[in-house]
């Protein structure tokens, strides 16, 4: 990548619940269209379909956002996480070093297993990018966690399971090593 420019980085989480949603709702969605389309040409009423339908539409639409809004973007300036509702910015100078591990590794102690869930179970055996925050910038720390939740925050270390891992891990540790020369 060069200079100047911003890559995006989705995070997997969001990409499951998309591809699991959509092969329930959207073959709902589609049967749910088969029989208003019956419904029509029999020229009775649609009007007990219409809610579920919209409803369904809805649902599809929400995880599509979700996969949307779901990401990682590493510019010149930092990295840029945002996992739905939730974001923070850390700027290179608070990230120490950024590794590549399975998700598992993360989830491993006692008291991080309580926050296994489906998705994590699934991208489990999956490479995920572990960055490592300076501790001593403890209230960074604290605020990631905050932000982000203990899902995604491990100690000192923000848990990404993000596509392109390699890529993402070669693209943060060439812009930390821009930094200290």
């Amino acid at each position: 990548m060069t200079k100047g420019g911003t890559r995006r980085f989705p995070i997997r989480y969001s990409i499951q619940r998309w591809n699991d949603g959509i092969w329930f709702y959207g073959s709902f969605f589609v049967i749910l269209v088969v029989l208003v389309l019956v419904q029509l040409v029999a020229k009775r009423s649609i009007i007990s379909f219409l809610p579920v339908l919209v409803l369904d539409g809805g649902i599809l639409v929400a995880f599509w956002l979700m996969r949307l809004a779901s990401y990682v973007d590493a510019s010149d300036e930092g990295l840029r996480v945002r996992y739905l509702w939730r974001r923070i910015d850390l700027p290179y100078t608070a990230v120490s070093r950024v590794r590549r591990q399975p998700l598992e590794v993360a989830f491993q102690p006692a008291e991080r297993r309580r926050f296994v869930n489906r998705f994590v179970r699934r991208l489990a055996k999956e490479p995920a990018a572990y960055i490592r925050l300076d501790r001593r910038q403890d209230n960074l720390v604290n605020q990631t966690e905050r932000r982000l939740g203990p899902r995604f925050v491990a100690g000192a270390d923000v848990v990404l399971p993000i596509v392109d891992v390699d890529e993402f891990v070669n693209e943060v540790k060439s812009r930390l090593r821009g930094q200290a020369g």
